[in-house]
């Protein structure tokens, strides 16, 4: 409970006109009031603010067909000296490598013991060895202390504690405005409503704290601390002036739980409530929904039955703020519990006896065969039940990605379907199909001393898929043999006048003085061409060539002129009449004599290259991307075309427009080059990622022109398909 300063006490008395104690304080300064609270927060600040650290999170994901990288920050509170953190699992959703950064600004790395979506919280640990390596004797590490949740009452002061925006630490005071919050859904009949998180199901055990302290992007995990100087929440949600936070005492138990036994062990049932008020019961609660072939429903319980008693205690759940405890307290119970249940249906008593089975897992491990276009997920036991499947033998499709070899199949592989078998194995799991997928795919980097075209050729060119599809086993061939890059043939040089034009129509020419006669207006004429050391200037409106007269009557004639030109032959001269304005201002006719050189490579006409590995796509650079740019002749590289924006390239900040123009390969931490290579042109930026391609180095330094600018892209790739949801306390491996 938070303590009132007694000067603070007699002065909020006196404002609201009551009477004060006996004692009779003298009347408090406002000076000295201001510095006594200040004291307060102070010191509560400086019990929790030491063990705060902001969480950095490299993620990877896998939707749609693809495996992406991306990353996620937020914030986190020390409350073990074995350097345990608590944190939201929205934070560390998806996580594969996680740093911490302390109090200190020293940052370390950390690894994930284990995470809980029904409750948005999650539990990381501090590498002890690395942070003894750095220096930091593990047993100095700060900690905070959990406070008392049960004990918070409206209108208490409180902190909020974090990194707002991935900034350095700040705090923010407010004070509760609520304490048993629940969402709901309807209007007048409100009922409780589940939410999703980005792992699944959420929040069904919480009632949160609202309150007012500003939280923001950023601040999710950090802890939610009151005058005392303890952790009263973790907040997890924000927004218009109100922030929530899960209640310190859930946040413990689930902690405790995590460190444990790496996951929260729960009991199930399967049934959904709702509270009694405005449905003129008096006491019970009603059953809202039954999950099918769930223990609830094999003892027999049926939407609408009123559960007036539990194991003999009657039970009245009237408001909606009362079912989160409810449903806490069945779930609390050891799995395999029998539960007596006492109930009314259709004005008749009864009961029945249930008993608990472990809560499942919504999500299991998950994973992408690239190449292929596919990502996959473990058939975890509620996915089963769900799509009441005999066993969990196989593996979900979670995304096909257009195009792909998945895609092109036929049939095609589909969302939904199971992978039972890739060419000769059988598939029970993620491992079994990534396994598969590497023994296919894995020549182009296992064998070294072959070309690119010689590893490709070792992948056979179709491969046998059996899946099921909503109880149809059907068999499909895809072709995983990566298409041989072929670049069009390159069109046949034509003739080219170095300048940049626009049509000029009717009316503009009426304008500019010549009416009746149209052309294309000289904006550009580009330096160090032919046309540079002609008499053609800026602003000259060509409306003709060698004795042909041009017409322009629409837009749609804008190209008419390079077409024209493109007749010609590179290497002779024309005679190009323009209409340039005299001194006078009247323009009048002049014949210019302008050499023709050969067509330049467009933008459009560039070859290109595409990566699936890095999912960056490049061109040449071309003259007019030099000129454009106003970059010297010397610029040499690739332009980005396309960088998927969670693909390792697009994750590691590349973007259009940008220019490769170098890739380093790292030896060490030091930053040593193992080697690096400057790219000049297409060719020998393919050499260069085929290099990459075979020996998958775990760090890639990529220099880039962007605009005037040089810069560096560091990427990590994860060059072999990983496998998420692996992560687990090593306890949780013992106990298997």
């Amino acid at each position: 409970m938070n303590h009132v300063p007694a000067l603070l006490l007699t002065a909020l008395l006196a404002s609201a006109g009551l009477a004060q104690p006996a004692f009779a304080a003298p009347t408090p300064s406002p000076d000295g009031l201001k510095d006594e609270l200040r004291s307060i927060v102070q010191s509560a600040r400086d019990k929790v603010f030491p063990a705060l650290v902001n969480i950095s999170v490299v993620t990877t994901s896998f939707e749609g067909g693809s495996e992406s990288k991306g990353g996620a920050t937020g914030s986190g509170t020390i409350i073990s000296k074995d350097g345990h953190v608590i944190t939201n699992q929205h934070v560390v959703n998806d996580g594969t490598k996680f740093k911490v950064t302390l109090a200190d600004r020293r940052i370390v790395s950390a690894k994930l013991v284990g995470e809980d979506p029904l409750t948005d919280l999650a539990v990381l640990q501090i590498d002890l060895a690395e942070l003894k390596a750095l220096g930091v004797d593990p047993a100095s590490l700060p900690t905070a202390e959990f406070g008392d949740s049960d004990k918070l009452a409206i209108g208490d002061t409180v902190m909020a504690m974090g990194s707002p925006f991935a900034l350095s630490r700040s705090v923010t005071l407010g004070i509760v405005s609520n304490t048993e919050r629940v969402f709901t859904s309807g209007f007048l009949r409100e009922e409780f409503e589940e939410m999703q998180g980005e792992a699944g199901t959420t929040g069904v055990f919480t009632r949160w704290i609202q309150h007012d302290a500003a939280i923001n992007p950023g601040n999710s995990g950090g802890p939610l601390v009151n005058l005392e100087g303890k952790i009263v929440g973790i907040n997890t949600l924000g927004g218009s002036n109100m922030g929530f936070a899960s209640p310190s005492n859930l946040a413990r138990q689930v902690s405790d739980a995590i460190r444990k036994d790496g996951e929260v062990l729960r009991s199930f049932i399967g049934l959904s409530f709702k509270n009694i008020r405005d449905t003129g019961f008096d006491d019970g609660v009603l059953v809202n929904a039954v999950v099918e072939d769930a223990p609830a429903h094999d003892a027999g319980l049926q939407a609408g039955d009123r559960i007036t008693a539990i194991d003999g205690k009657p039970l009245t759940v009237r408001f909606v703020e009362e079912i989160p405890p409810l449903i806490k307290s069945i779930a609390d119970r050891p799995i395999g519990s029998a539960i007596k249940l006492t109930y009314v249906r259709s004005g008749k008593q009864a009961e029945t006896t249930i008993t608990t089975k472990k809560l499942l897992a919504e999500r299991g491990e998950r994973s992408a065969l690239r190449l292929w276009g596919l990502t996959i997920s473990e058939i975890t036991e509620k996915l089963a039940d769900d799509l009441h499947l005999p066993n969990r033998d196989g593996v979900y499709v979670t995304g096909v990605k257009g195009g792909s070899a998945a895609e092109l199949a036929e049939p095609n592989i589909q969302y939904g379907d199971i992978i039972t078998r890739i060419g000769d194995k059988k598939i029970k799991t993620v491992k079994d199909a990534v396994e598969a997928y590497r023994g296919v795919m894995n020549v182009l980097s296992a064998e070294k001393n072959l070309s690119s075209e010689e590893a490709r050729l070792k992948i056979p060119e179709f491969l046998l898929v059996e899946f099921d599809r909503r109880g149809k086993s059907q068999a499909t061939l895809i072709k995983p043999r990566p298409d041989k890059k072929e670049d069009p043939p390159r069109e046949v040089a034509k003739g080219w006048i170095g300048v940049a034009t626009q049509p000029v129509l009717r009316d503009l020419a009426r304008e500019m003085g010549h009416e009746g006669q149209t052309g294309y207006r000289i904006t550009r004429i580009y330096p160090g061409t032919l046309a540079a050391k002609s008499d053609l200037k800026v602003g000259d409106v060509i409306v003709g060539i060698d004795n042909d007269k041009l017409s322009v009557k629409g837009m749609q004639d804008a190209g008419a002129l390079n077409r024209k030109i493109r007749t010609m032959k590179p290497d002779t001269e024309a005679v190009v009449k323009v209409l340039r304005k005299g001194e006078d201002s009247k323009p009048a006719p002049v014949d210019v004599k302008v050499a023709l050189e050969r067509t330049r490579l467009t933008p459009e006409e560039a070859r290109r290259d595409s990566n699936k590995d890095f999912e960056l796509s490049v061109r040449e650079l071309t003259f007019f991307d030099r000129d454009e740019n106003r970059w010297d002749d010397d610029v040499q590289g690739v332009m980005i075309t396309g960088a998927e924006q969670l693909g390792w390239a697009g994750a590691a900040g590349l973007r259009s427009g940008d220019v490769i123009q170098r890739i380093s390969v790292p030896s060490d931490k030091s930053g040593a080059e193992a080697w690096s290579v400057t790219i000049t042109d297409l060719d020998n930026y393919r050499k260069v990622m085929e290099r990459l391609a075979k020996e998958q180095p775990p760090r890639v330094i990529f220099g880039i022109l962007r605009y005037n600018q040089a810069l560096f892209r560091y990427l990590e790739p994860e060059w072999k398909p990983m496998v998420t949801g692996e992560a687990k306390d090593a306890k949780t491996e013992e106990k298997k």
